[in-house]
């Protein structure tokens, strides 16, 4: 497959739709730049996004960043408002991993509590067969 330029994807679906290759151009860059917002925000620990897929956090990543980003914030001085505005920034950062990390726990919870009750009723209802077989 031969890559396209994006002028030229912009050009094709404008005659397409009859539209304008600016309006074409505005929609796709406001569709990407949502997508990236979506990505680094941290909002969410799973994004989907059609025709492109799923994409996740990696937990690990979130484990082993809390701890680094508590420690810059310690360590971080304050001696100037620069100072101050990256300390806020570290901490407003800090702040969303740390609710990330939370909503990643409440997935793996009901994950597990969903694996508990289906390994509960699949051996409910094998016992259920069994005895009603021994009859």
């Amino acid at each position: 497959m031969i890559p396209k330029k994006h002028s030229s994807i912009y050009n094709e679906v404008s005659e397409e739709l009859n539209l304008e290759v600016l309006l074409i151009e505005q929609l796709v860059e406001f569709y990407y730049k949502k997508i990236r917002f979506l990505l680094s925000e941290l909002e969410e620990p799973r994004i989907n996004i059609e025709s492109l897929g799923h994409f996740t956090i990696k937990e690990k990543k979130v484990y082993k960043v809390i701890p680094h980003y508590k420690k810059l914030i310690d360590d971080h001085p304050v001696e100037t408002f620069k100072d101050y505005h990256k300390k806020a920034l570290l901490q407003k950062k800090l702040e969303q991993l740390i609710k990330v990390e939370g909503k990643i726990l409440q997935e793996k919870e009901r994950k597990k509590t969903f694996e508990d009750e289906k390994y509960i009723k699949t051996n409910l209802d094998k016992s259920q067969t069994d005895s009603g077989g021994d009859n």
